[in-house]
């Protein structure tokens, strides 16, 4: 299982749904009020908030098991003007804090829309550089062509806004909101990301199909994610059940996908 590295799989897909849904949510805020149609209430933002804070932090802590010495992650800081990695670290320690401090005004201040768009607007920032950060670890490997191209930055792009938006989505659809058009724009510009990334990758020379998990990818991030996206153009509820098990196999793809990302070039040896 070393091969798919599991922990750096569920760190950059977590954190990247935790930045996609900040980001989501914001632009839902900032456009709510505009048309006369219900929107959602300050408690369902609350428990928004706190879903995408737990996701966050959950990917966050997993990225832990992938050190050999866990407590030594502080002399991270030391090669920040050269590294990657050091970069991306520090960048999540403030995303982080960030988060809360967001999750804290979204509980706290929950008639203080500015403040909270204010902060969603900072950590979407916040993200977006330490996905790029994320992205660049792999992308400047010139020795592994299936990272060393621009399909890393789409693909690690892609994953937010498709998870993010989605998650909105489905919430909004669960509260028997309207999913505005902000909203399925969104999930359409990640699905479109997800399948250039994934067309591309696999044009490149060595890219291991691996059968059953590209499969699950394609249905899971492309197939399904179009279907809910079609489906909540409309105004028809989908059941707790339905939405629950198309929420959970897109992020399955995404998941599956990023395993295969790692195997492409760990399973060949060497590989660094």
């Amino acid at each position: 299982m070393s091969e798919y590295e599991l922990p750096l799989v569920f760190f950059t897909v977590f954190t990247q749904w935790g930045i996609g849904g900040v980001l989501a949510l914001t632009l839902y805020q900032l456009n709510a009020g505009r048309k006369a149609e219900p929107t959602l209430s300050h408690q369902q933002i609350k428990y928004a908030a706190l879903g995408l804070w737990l996701v966050e932090v959950l990917g966050s802590s997993l990225s832990m098991a992938h050190l050999g010495s866990p407590f030594e992650a502080y002399r991270v800081v030391l090669g920040l003007g050269h590294s990657w990695l050091s970069r991306e670290a520090v960048l999540f320690i403030v995303l982080n804090g960030g988060m809360l401090l967001w999750l804290l005004a979204c509980w706290f201040r929950p008639q203080n829309k500015a403040l909270q768009s204010a902060l969603g607007l900072v950590i979407t920032a916040l993200g977006i550089v330490a996905i790029l950060s994320s992205a660049q670890i792999y992308a400047q490997m010139a020795l592994h062509p299936l990272w060393h191209t621009p399909f890393t930055q789409v693909a690690f792009l892609g994953t937010p806004l498709l998870l993010g938006f989605t998650t909105l989505g489905i919430v909004l659809n669960a509260c028997g909101l309207n999913v505005s058009r902000l909203i399925r724009g969104g999930m359409l510009a990640g699905i479109v990301m997800v399948l250039v990334a994934l067309a591309g990758r696999y044009q490149i020379d060595g890219a291991s199909t691996l059968g059953v998990l590209l499969w699950w990818q394609i249905c899971g991030s492309i197939l399904i994610a179009a279907a809910m996206f079609t489906l909540l153009r409309t105004r028809v509820h989908l059941s707790p059940t339905l939405a629950i098990v198309a929420g959970a196999m897109i992020v399955s793809g995404e998941v599956v996908g990023r395993m295969l990302f790692y195997n492409n070039v760990m399973s060949q040896f060497p590989w660094c």
